[in-house]
């Protein structure tokens, strides 16, 4: 059963300054859950900051909160096996190092790498060829997902990336398991939208990627893990266009911010398939055509923000 929409937290994470383009996550998320909160955690370890105009109005909304807080604390608090200080130092040559081993590592230098059929070599948090703890945004987020809400959220959570549209209410779908949703129709699940339901799992996820010495999600959230975990993988279709044969966005992310000749129609033809929300997948510093899909869906939040 699903819980009441006020008991569910919706959070994201962001490192830098915010882009303009995430407007539409915001505006998207009133519109579609008028009794829920969100939380939105600055990484003040990267100078986090809320500068573009079209933003402004989130800092001072009722119903969003900001949270500056340090992912590398963090880090240091519930991460085992973290590599030290001096292997950030030389970013270039370590980079040139990953390159060799990738290609020429003997079975002896592997030992601290996953070894992946779709991604090759995938470092351990053990390796000094592993970057992510400082330098690599998007697995210092792959890492907050889990590390705040195991710190922060006892109860329901709901994480969500800053390039997601909500088309839905996704509370509905919020009851006492844990789940995610399939990368396109590959052996994992893609941890863009997570729904913890209580810090137990937050827990259980947390423990398990410091036992597999990684949280990328083709590696704790693959499909064994995730049923070991009880996480349920809810197929693409449901979350993603541009990963659904047929959608008037499937295969190119532009399609989202691109003029559209007939925008009434494909905007039609977007509703009709039903999906929950929509993943347009980076494209952070990309502007909007003025008839495009991703400015239909922000022309259709026109009044969330009151």
């Amino acid at each position: 059963m699903a819980p009441n929409p006020a008991t569910v937290t919706f959070f994201g994470y962001w490192a830098g300054r915010l882009p303009a383009v995430t407007d539409l996550h915001f505006r998207s998320f009133l519109r579609q859950h008028p009794e829920s909160r969100y939380e939105l955690w600055l990484d003040e370890d990267d100078a986090s900051a809320i500068e573009a105009p079209e933003l402004q109005w989130i800092k001072t909304h009722p119903r969003i909160a900001l949270r500056s807080f340090s992912l590398n604390a963090l880090i240091g608090k519930h991460v085992s096996a973290r590599p030290v200080a001096s292997y950030d130092r030389s970013p270039k040559l370590r980079q040139i190092a990953r390159a060799i081993h990738r290609k020429i590592a003997p079975q002896w230098a592997r030992r601290n790498a996953w070894e992946h059929p779709q991604f090759g070599l995938t470092y351990k948090h053990s390796s000094k060829l592993f970057a992510g703890f400082t330098r690599n945004k998007a697995y210092r987020g792959d890492l907050a997902r889990c590390l705040v809400p195991l710190e922060h959220y006892p109860d329901a959570c709901l994480y969500v990336d800053l390039d997601i549209c909500f088309t839905s209410d996704l509370t509905a779908q919020c009851g006492d398991k844990a789940w995610a949703y399939r990368w396109e129709e590959l052996p994992f699940a893609n941890s863009a939208i997570l729904y913890l339901p209580n810090r137990s799992w937050s827990t259980a996820l947390t423990r398990k990627g410091n036992e597999l010495e990684n949280f990328l999600p083709w590696i704790l959230f693959a499909d064994h893990v995730c049923a070991e975990l009880g996480v349920v993988v809810h197929p693409a279709r449901l979350f993603d266009p541009l990963w659904t044969p047929g959608s008037v966005l499937y295969g190119d992310p532009a399609k989202f911010f691109e003029a559209r000749d007939n925008l009434a129609l494909d905007m039609h033809a977007l509703s009709t398939d039903r999906f929950l929300a929509i993943h347009w997948h980076n494209n952070w510093e990309t502007v909007p055509a003025p008839n495009s899909i991703y400015a239909g869906l922000l022309k259709a939040c026109e009044g969330a923000v009151e």
